[in-house]
């Protein structure tokens, strides 16, 4: 907690909006409803649920479990096109489903640099880390704080338990969520980074600035992370080294 600089979480989950559906987008459930999670003030998780019947109120928490899967790059492409995410449902048909964009990726991606310069030298992912760092709240520990805030809505929604999943950029949040939440019983974690400690001794990384944690290796690196919440049954899969992350 003290590496990630995040606030302390308080016992309110935070509120959210219920946004109006854009209809159909092709994801494995007839229907999905996006809701906006006010994390911190004036910034917003996009979480989407996916269920068979049509969603316009409130978080339905009728199932035990809840799966939530972090996104790499975005909620909306993955719930179409990654296999994990349907490996996820087929494995839990009985759970309810949530895929989740945390600050900064999918559809909160800024263009605060010009439009399609997300992942330029220099362009918004890279000022959104750098300002992150220089306001000493590393960008890696807000998005945990996303993902800690909106497992948070989920138990106050009825579930009892999450089964937490992340891919690619999502799963370092992700990892870091599960070492924080007792409510996280189960890990599922796809193209992780191996270790930081590959990231500092590559000449050359693929790996945004964004997931840098200053100080880390003095102090632990992720496979210690890895160790810890091996009892959450976690799967690691297909673990992506320090030239990989641009994927």
């Amino acid at each position: 907690r003290d590496l990630l600089k995040m606030p302390e979480l308080g016992a309110t989950p935070p509120d959210y909006g219920i946004l109006r559906s854009a209809g159909s987008r092709k994801y494995p459930s007839k229907n999905h409803c996006v809701y906006a999670v006010e994390t911190e003030p004036r910034i917003h998780a996009l979480l989407t649920r996916l269920h068979d019947d049509r969603l316009t109120s409130r978080l339905p928490g009728e199932a035990k479990q809840a799966v939530l899967y972090i996104s790499h790059r975005s909620a909306d492409a993955e719930l179409r096109d990654e296999p994990l995410v349907k490996e996820l449902i087929g494995a839990a048909p009985e759970a309810a489903f949530y895929a989740c964009d945390v600050r900064g990726i999918g559809e909160s991606q800024p263009n605060t640099c010009g439009a399609d310069q997300f992942l330029r030298p220099y362009g918004s992912h890279y000022f959104y880390a750098g300002h992150s760092l220089m306001l000493d709240r590393p960008l890696l520990g807000q998005r945990t704080f996303d993902v800690l805030r909106v497992i948070q809505v989920l138990i106050a929604a009825g579930h009892q338990e999450v089964h937490l999943a992340g891919k690619g950029w999502g799963a370092l949040p992700a990892a870091l969520a599960a070492l924080l939440s007792s409510d996280v019983r189960q890990v599922t974690l796809k193209n992780a980074l191996t270790s930081f400690g590959d990231v500092a001794g590559s000449e050359n990384y693929q790996w945004p600035y964004a997931i840098m944690l200053p100080d880390v290796l003095k102090h632990f690196d992720l496979p210690d992370c890895y160790a810890e919440i091996q009892s959450r049954k976690l799967q690691l899969i297909e673990p992506w080294s320090a030239m990989d992350g641009m994927n």
